[in-house]
């Protein structure tokens, strides 16, 4: 049996105290309600609660001690801060519209004015030609010297599976979320304000917001994907090999998981 990862709250800044009548400090509570939202498994002997699962605004009185000033006056938003997500977007060129340029030039407007910005962009392309142009629109967005990273994923054709070019385009992937859209597309202005909230302010689980489209839509963390082997077999031992593709096997995890995490869009835009 696996055990489940805890937080205990000994020594943590959030976490509210108060005195017994014998003089013993007790805790009650959490300045960031994460008592609530993750449920207390037991208290330990220093009288503080140990949470049923990881909490990731964990913060010892040093990290305060580091803070800029500004920030150790609001030290509960410079922790949320410290969490706020990173996305990055895979988008698939369109080669076969007769305005495919002009499809990727208005997918990428949409990417560059979400909230909090991407972190990188790969657009995924069947056709060499179009890498010149392609390059342009990434000068015209980001310039040469812009922290979000961009790259040209060069494919020979596109598979019969779609969903197949994000193992393409994963070599470029970083920690966080990844987003699928093909060009032509929007992107939802206020994704990564949604996540945040989803996983860090309400602590719900996530780990996949299902395609509204063929590909577009696909919303997963990176670390899943590697995990999982995207849509190439997994081995996870000589008598167990998963050859599914990615959102089938994310599907089944979660079928078999107690607590929702895989979303239909409309499921995640109520929430």
């Amino acid at each position: 049996m696996i055990d489940t990862p805890h937080t205990k709250c000994h020594s943590c800044v959030f976490a509210d105290t108060s005195l017994s009548e014998e003089g013993q400090k007790h805790q009650n509570g959490c300045s960031l309600n994460r008592h609530e939202l993750l449920g207390i498994d037991s208290v330990d002997e220093n009288n503080s609660f140990v949470l049923s699962r990881v909490c990731n605004t964990f913060r010892p009185a040093e990290w305060v001690e580091s803070l800029p000033l500004k920030e150790a006056i609001d030290s509960e938003a410079a922790a949320l801060k410290e969490v706020y997500p990173r996305i990055g977007f895979f988008v698939r060129l369109d080669t076969d519209s007769q305005n495919a340029i002009a499809n990727l030039n208005k997918t990428l407007n949409s990417i560059t004015d979400i909230s909090g910005g991407p972190a990188y962009i790969a657009v995924i392309t069947d056709k060499v030609e179009y890498n010149e142009e392609v390059w342009g629109l990434f000068l015209q967005h980001f310039g040469e010297e812009s922290e979000i990273k961009y790259h040209i994923v060069q494919i020979g054709s596109n598979p019969d599976n779609i969903m197949r070019v994000i193992d393409e385009g994963f070599t470029h992937a970083q920690n966080g979320w990844i987003y699928t859209v093909t060009s032509g597309n929007g992107v939802p202005k206020d994704i990564l304000d949604k996540i945040h909230n989803y996983i860090n302010i309400k602590m719900k689980r996530l780990i996949m917001v299902e395609p509204d489209q063929e590909f577009d839509g696909l919303l997963f963390p990176a670390f899943l994907f590697k995990f999982l082997n995207g849509n190439k077999h997994k081995m996870f031992s000589e008598d167990n090999i998963d050859g599914r593709d990615f959102i089938s096997k994310v599907r089944d995890a979660a079928e078999r998981s107690e607590t929702k995490s895989v979303l239909t869009w409309e499921e995640f835009n109520a929430s």
